[in-house]
């Protein structure tokens, strides 16, 4: 019946899935409150079986003694921080909404993203650099 969570599924294993868990986590560390990575936690230990967890905010506030408020603000902050993805799903059967899919994302190393910048900056002071020098020649 849940076997459709497999067409969700980021990785082909539970042991990479866990690995990039791990890595958002260390990245994320000072971003992240106590309740976003118990919501994380809870969201890998019920994607552990297919890749993807399909959760009801009451489920998760099971599992952590958190409130619903807490719950959906720390699902916010994992989506915006590109930890996870979260899927809105419509129930075939009742054609009404029903708990939402979430996927951990596989780990992208961002700060190699930012590099990118940095090149670009030293270009733009190497080009500074050079313009006052050659201004300051005339």
């Amino acid at each position: 019946m849940t076997t459709y969570l497999k067409d969700y599924a980021r990785f082909a294993t539970i042991a990479e899935m866990d690995a990039a868990a791990e890595q958002h986590l260390s990245l994320h560390w000072d971003e992240l409150t106590k309740s976003d990575r118990q919501v994380l936690d809870v969201i890998r230990r019920y994607s552990v079986k297919y890749g993807a967890a399909h959760l009801k905010h009451g489920t998760i506030e099971e599992a952590t003694g958190k409130s619903n408020v807490t719950i959906r603000r720390a699902i916010r902050k994992l989506v915006k921080l590109v930890i996870i993805e979260k899927v809105h799903y419509i129930r075939p059967v009742m054609s009404g909404l029903g708990a939402n899919i979430y996927i951990i994302l596989p780990f992208d190393d961002h700060r190699k993203m930012n590099g990118r910048d940095d090149d670009k900056n030293r270009i733009r002071t190497r080009q500074m650099n050079n313009f006052q020098q050659t201004s300051s020649s005339f």
